[in-house]
C-alpha cells in the first residue's frame, strides 16, 4: 500500500509538472502570436494608407476607402454596414495615421486604419475574422499537444514512480522478512520461558514460599505473556496481507499496570516510580501492545536519566478529544537544541545506568504515536524532562472517584 501510494503521488507529480509547463507554453505562445499578428495587421494597414493609388488594387484581405473631390469610392466587397463608421472616422482623418477596431452587425472585427494620404483622406480596413479563426487553430493544437504530453506524463511518471520506489519496496521486504524471522525466532524460547515460569510459580505455591516471591514470581509469568503479545504484535505489523487491529485500550490501567512492573527496576537505580490519573479510565483507540511498548519506553527513558533518589512519575488526564500519559522525571533534562535529534533512532548518550543504549526508546514512541494519529512531544519543565504520549479519545469518561 505505502509502496503504491509514493507510486500514485510521484506520477501525479509528474503530470502536474508537465500541465503546469504546458500551460505557460500556451499564454506564452499565445501572447506572442497575438502581439505578432497584431502588429502584422497595424503594419499592412499603415503600408496600405499610405502607398493608396485607388481603390481598385488593395493589399490582400483588405478594402480601400478613398475620399476625393469626386466623392467616395470603396473596394468591392466592403461590408456596407462599416460605412457609417467609416464615415464618422474619416471625418477626424489628419496627418497621422489613426487606428481603430470596430464590431461588425455578423459579431466580426474590424481594424480600420485612417489618415491623409497626398491630400485625401484613405482609410484601409482588415477584416479581422482570419486572424480569429488562426488562434482557435493554435489553441486546439496546443489543447491536443497538451492533453497528449499529459497522457504521456502520467504514463511516464508512473514507470518513473515505480522505479523510483522500488528501493523502497526492497527495502521494506527485506524490513518484514527480517521482522517475521527475528520473531519466529523469538516465540520459541519464549513459550519455553513461560511454561518454565508458571512452572517456578506451581513449585513455590506448594513449597510454602512467602507472598513477596510468588508475587515477583507472578510477574515474570505476567511479563512473559506480555513479550509474547508484543512478538505477535510485531509478527502482525511485519503481515503485508493484514492491517493492524485496533481497540479501545484504558492508558490509566496501562500506567497502573506498567508502574508495578517496572517498579524492581526503579528501585534498583534508587528511583522512586509512581503516577497518577484525573479519572478511573482514559480510553483511546490502538494497539494495545503498541501503547504499552511506548509507555514501557517513556520509562525507562526516565528512570535511566533520574539519578538515585530522584522521582519518575506517570500522570494520565484527558485534555479535550485527546488522552495525554506524560513521563516526567527529576534528571538534567533536554536542552531546546536536542528536543528533536533525541526522537531519532540511534541518538544515545551511550551507557546509562550501567546498560548500553541504543537511542531506539523515544524514536518507537514516536513512531507508535504517529501510527494512531497522535504525538509525542517534550514538553517545557522546570526540572528534569517531561515526555507526552497524546493519543485521540474515543469516549468521553467520567471523574475519577475518591
Amino acid at each position: 500500500m505505502l509502496v503504491r501510494r509514493a507510486a500514485r503521488d510521484v506520477a501525479v507529480q509528474a503530470a502536474a509538472l508537465v500541465a503546469l509547463a504546458m500551460l505557460l507554453l500556451i499564454t506564452l505562445v499565445t501572447l506572442v502570436v497575438v502581439r505578432g499578428q497584431a502588429g502584422a495587421a497595424d503594419d499592412l494597414l499603415r503600408s496600405a494608407v499610405v502607398t493608396a493609388d485607388d481603390v481598385g488594387d488593395p493589399p490582400a484581405g483588405t478594402w480601400l476607402v478613398i475620399a476625393d473631390s469626386s466623392g467616395v469610392t470603396t473596394s468591392p466587397g466592403l461590408p456596407t454596414e462599416l460605412l457609417p463608421e467609416l464615415a464618422a472616422l474619416r471625418a477626424q482623418a489628419g496627418g497621422q495615421i489613426r487606428l481603430t477596431t470596430i464590431g461588425g452587425d455578423d459579431d466580426g472585427e474590424y481594424r480600420i486604419a485612417s489618415g491623409l494620404a497626398k491630400g485625401r483622406p484613405v482609410q484601409a480596413v482588415l477584416d479581422l475574422a482570419t486572424a480569429h479563426r488562426e488562434r482557435a487553430r493554435l489553441v486546439q493544437t496546443m489543447g491536443f499537444a497538451t492533453a497528449l504530453g499529459l497522457a504521456l506524463a502520467g504514463l511516464l511518471g508512473v514507470l518513473i514512480g515505480r522505479r523510483a520506489v522500488r528501493p523502497l519496496a526492497q527495502a521494506l521486504t527485506l524490513q518484514r522478512a527480517f521482522v517475521a524471522d527475528a520473531g519466529h525466532e523469538l516465540r520459541t524460547p519464549l513459550t519455553l520461558l513461560s511454561t518454565r515460569a508458571q512452572v517456578l510459580v506451581r513449585s513455590l505455591r506448594r513449597s510454602g514460599a512467602d507472598d513477596e516471591i510468588l508475587g515477583d514470581a507472578d510477574g515474570v509469568v505476567d511479563d512473559t505473556r506480555r513479550l509474547a503479545d508484543v512478538v505477535d504484535d510485531l509478527l502482525a505489523a511485519a503481515d503485508p496481507r493484514g492491517a493492524e487491529d485496533h481497540e479501545p485500550v484504558d492508558l490509566v490501567r496501562i500506567a497502573r499496570d506498567l508502574t508495578e512492573t517496572a517498579h524492581a527496576h526503579a528501585e534498583q537505580a534508587g528511583v522512586l516510580l509512581q503516577w497518577q490519573a484525573d479519572r478511573d479510565t482514559a480510553l483511546a483507540l490502538g494497539s494495545p501492545s503498541a501503547i504499552r511498548r511506548a509507555t514501557i519506553a517513556l520509562v525507562d527513558n526516565a528512570i535511566d536519566h533520574t539519578p538515585p533518589g530522584g522521582d519518575v512519575r506517570i500522570a494520565v488526564r484527558r485534555h479535550r478529544g485527546d488522552v495525554i500519559l506524560a513521563v516526567s522525571d527529576t534528571g538534567p533534562g533536554i536542552g531546546p537544541e536536542a528536543a528533536q535529534r533525541v526522537l531519532r533512532r540511534f541518538d544515545s548518550g551511550g551507557h546509562r545506568a550501567g546498560r548500553a543504549h541504543y537511542g531506539l526508546g523515544l524514536a518507537l514512541a514516536h513512531d507508535v504515536a504517529n501510527r494512531l494519529g497522535g504525538q509525542l512531544r517534550l514538553v517545557p519543565s522546570e526540572v528534569g524532562a517531561t515526555f507526552e504520549l497524546v493519543l485521540p479519545a474515543i469516549a468521553e469518561d467520567g471523574p475519577r472517584k475518591g
